[in-house]
């Protein structure tokens, strides 16, 4: 974890908006616009070819955004619902609303408005499935095309998307998630966006030697590898009452240094096939922890195979405690 997560301010408003994919109304005109997607695996990649930038706004029911995506070749061919969306050029929404719990939500939508949206329990990588039964009841999306959709004889501006997500969509059956004032929000977008070729007037991915040529992943908040499951280096939405330059959240730093060691971790076990005691043995990236160590008091307690562990780190300034284990179960401690 190198990189600074991206952070938006999301301003509450009280005037409803209309989901047709224009953002028209006077309510989107307090929104920000995002910086510029970039490459998944940051600035080792180019930078990407065409621009995609996101406003957000929300109020007591929704979570609004809009995307607009630069693009001279707008199509989209799938059009049944929890298909698998990324196979066309698509618009990815990730969410985690709440901190101490592993799930997230996954929202993808074509240039046909086919959504794809699904619930976490867990990362891929920590033995999570995608739970496909699972529906964002009462999400509202729309979208518009600047020039002609499906149309490979003309050169368009642009698709967006506008959606409005309800937070009740995203409860448990012990938590709601309308957030407060003041409250992060962890959450990301991606573009996948893949090359094409048209035969008869038809789109189709582009191909070479008989295999499709890999597709472009643009983000807004980079995660430096080729996955999107890695909630703990997405971005930051900060639910606010009015517009303001937003900072990262307090618990950034100790979280930070909580998943370098466990990243540290995981490649010291595939050399010495255990898990180090102290973070003084992970010396092939101790620098960085060291760089983050200010006010931060790091241990691991650790079972006598060196088989599995909990680590904590002590943010001695704010009063808390990140606690981490080596199966990714995560929590904070405030005193």
């Amino acid at each position: 974890m190198k990189t600074t997560p991206s952070c938006y301010g999301a301003v509450k408003i009280s005037t409803p908006i209309q989901i047709d994919g224009l953002a028209a109304e006077t309510a989107w005109d307090l929104a920000a616009w995002t910086d510029e997607f970039v490459d998944i695996e940051g600035a080792v990649q180019p930078a990407p070819k065409y621009s995609t930038k996101v406003k957000m706004l929300w109020d007591e029911a929704y979570l609004y955004v809009y995307a607009r995506m630069e693009e001279p070749h707008v199509w989209g061919r799938l059009t049944q619902r929890d298909t698998i969306i990324y196979h066309d050029n698509d618009f990815e929404v990730f969410i985690k609303p709440f901190e101490q719990q592993s799930f997230y939500y996954e929202i993808e939508v074509n240039p046909l408005n086919t959504i794809l949206d699904l619930m976490m329990p867990k990362p891929y990588r920590f033995g999570g499935d995608a739970l496909m039964h699972w529906d964002v009841k009462g999400l509202k999306s729309a979208i518009h095309v600047e020039g002609t959709l499906n149309n490979p004889d003309d050169t368009d501006q642009y698709w967006s998307v506008e959606m409005a997500i309800p937070f009740s969509a995203l409860s448990t059956y012990s938590s709601k998630a309308t957030p407060n004032i003041n409250d992060y929000w962890r959450i990301n977008f991606s573009r996948v966006q893949w090359q094409h070729d048209v035969s008869e007037g038809i789109y189709t991915r582009k191909t070479a030697n008989g295999k499709l040529l890999p597709e472009d992943n643009w983000v807004w908040s980079a995660i430096g590898v080729v996955n999107m499951h890695y909630p703990e280096r997405w971005g930051f939405v900060k639910f606010v009452e009015e517009a303001e330059v937003v900072g990262l959240p307090k618990a950034h730093a100790a979280e930070k240094m909580a998943w370098n060691i466990f990243y540290l971790q995981q490649l010291y076990k595939q050399e010495h096939k255990r898990f180090a005691d102290n973070i003084e043995e992970l010396e092939e990236g101790r620098h960085l922890l060291t760089k983050d160590a200010d006010d931060l008091r790091c241990e691991i307690f650790i079972n006598s195979y060196k088989a599995g562990y909990v680590l904590e780190v002590k943010d001695l300034e704010n009063h808390f405690t990140v606690i981490l284990d080596n199966f990714g179960h995560y929590r904070i401690n405030y005193e």
